[in-house]
């Protein structure tokens, strides 16, 4: 068999109901089939997935793994392509997006980290106008090669050069590299690819075109905005800031270790998870850091960050009223 040129990672935890439609984007894709392998990374068997992928040659693993970081590393070893591509379980592909792809690797040695803009579904599979994620998509070619360029492109367009795995592909000699690092972190491993791309020596590119279909939903592994249960909705948000603010707090210690420190800072889910986590005095910090940016999420999460220093009770009481009272104010930004 054809070594593959590029292998896509398909990762799931639980969620059942949309992996079939993700591998379906990828059987419809134009590429070369000789050119790709499929690589699924799932806490469960599925008849239907699992035949597909037989069918393709390609690799299905079974693995009860709920870290992101640690099912993206186990993807990228497994992987034998010299590019290799993620995608959520919940997402779908464009059907040019793989040959893009591989034109872009090809007629580039140099290029380490690849990037794409998206598209966003609903629950149903409808396209759909997202504000937070038209805001984040960037409408211009992005390509840097030198470190110092990196860091310019990084400064104009900050970090939605580097959001939504499903819209990533990466070398794998680069990936390889960085994959115990990438284990470690229980979120935020797109923004975490992103950022050792910009202190690798490599290039990057930010294509415009959308060739993800980005699914919100109300079983969404980072966002609540889709859940309408205001009880649930609260717990999923204090379960998700928690998580974050343990990578957020990784991503920085990282960042500071490979010389990008002044770049990189806490942002406002990191307060809450702080909160609930027990940081204690050490949130002050993270407050500090966001007064930097004032913006209206920022000053609410300053708020109760603020609130914790003086009653953790209170402030805990503030977060469980803004998400199941008062969500619609700022809750589009979750």
């Amino acid at each position: 068999m054809v070594k593959p040129f590029i292998s896509i990672v398909v990762i799931a935890y639980n969620r059942r109901e949309f992996i079939k439609d993700a591998v379906k984007s990828i059987i419809n894709s134009v590429a070369i089939e000789d050119n790709y392998e499929l690589v699924v990374v799932k806490n469960f068997k599925d008849e239907y997935v699992d035949c597909l992928v037989r069918k393709l040659s390609g690799k299905s693993i079974v693995a009860d793994i709920a870290s992101i970081g640690a099912k993206v590393a186990l993807g990228i070893r497994i992987a034998s392509g010299d590019v290799i591509t993620f995608l959520e379980d919940d997402d779908m592909y464009a059907s040019e997006r793989l040959r893009i792809i591989e034109k872009s690797f090809k007629a580039n040695p140099s290029l380490i980290y690849y990037h794409n803009n998206v598209l966003t579904l609903d629950e149903l599979g409808k396209l759909m106008c997202d504000k937070l994620v038209e805001e984040s998509n960037i409408f211009e070619n992005v390509i840097a090669g030198t470190r110092e360029d990196k860091l310019r492109a990084f400064k104009r367009y900050g970090w939605g050069l580097g959001l939504r795995l499903s819209s990533m592909a990466v070398r794998k000699d680069f990936a390889m590299k960085w994959a115990d690092i990438i284990r470690l972190f229980p979120d935020l491993v797109d923004v975490l690819i992103f950022m050792l791309a910009l202190a690798e020596e490599g290039s990057i590119i930010h294509d415009p075109r959308r060739l993800t279909y980005y699914r919100i939903s109300r079983t969404s592994a980072s966002s609540v905005r889709a859940v309408r249960d205001p009880a649930i909705r609260f717990t999923k948000a204090v379960k998700n800031a928690a998580r974050h603010a343990l990578a957020r707090h990784m991503l920085v210690t990282l960042a500071n270790r490979i010389g990008l420190g002044e770049y990189v800072g806490y942002d406002e889910a990191t307060i809450i998870g702080g909160i609930y986590s027990g940081w204690g005095k050490y949130l002050a910090k993270v407050m500090i850091n966001l007064m930097d940016d004032v913006t209206i999420t920022r000053l609410a999460s300053f708020i109760f960050g603020f609130t914790y220093l003086l009653s953790p009770y209170l402030a805990k009481r503030s977060i469980y009223l803004y998400y199941t009272r008062a969500f619609g104010i700022w809750g589009s930004g979750h």
